[in-house]
């Protein structure tokens, strides 16, 4: 499988346009171990190959990816996945983002002094805040999700 699964496996990479660090950060694989299974020096695993499967990006070629047979046609088989929506809703810019806003929010009420030795703490208040600020980041992922689902 090697010779062959590394063949496959940086044509796709290179027709999905990605760079060898930036496919196996979308697919959750460091980077060392997909180099090496490009270069067919290591086997991938089952929970590797699962992420193939598993993935909007890859889960459409995972097939040809591993056997080799009816290779999908890289611009017509995501039609309704581009890889702006799969960076977004899996995107670890949207995770460092939203832990930065959520950050953001707990020092500024912390500042306000809502946290005090023997101050009653107003939980609804700073949910409040919480979702003000988080808000945009909330619909901008039901959005990403409801045009996977759609």
């Amino acid at each position: 499988m090697s010779t062959s699964f590394a063949t496959r496996l940086k044509q796709l990479r290179v027709s999905l346009e990605e760079s060898q660090i930036s496919f196996s950060e979308i697919l959750d694989i460091p980077t060392a171990s997909y180099r090496k299974y490009e270069k067919g020096e290591r086997e991938p695993t089952l929970s590797v190959i699962e992420k193939f499967f598993s993935h909007p990006l890859t889960e459409n070629h995972a097939h040809w990816l591993i056997t080799g047979e009816q290779r999908p046609n890289a611009t017509t088989s995501n039609q309704n996945v581009t890889h702006e929506n799969i960076t977004q809703s899996y995107n670890k810019d949207f995770e460092t983002q939203f832990i930065k806003t959520i950050k953001e929010s707990l020092l500024f009420i912390c500042h306000l002094g809502w946290f005090k030795t023997g101050k009653e703490v107003n939980f609804e208040s700073c949910g409040k805040i919480l979702l003000r600020d988080l808000e945009p980041f909330l619909d901008k992922q039901t959005d990403i999700q409801n045009k996977k689902a759609g």
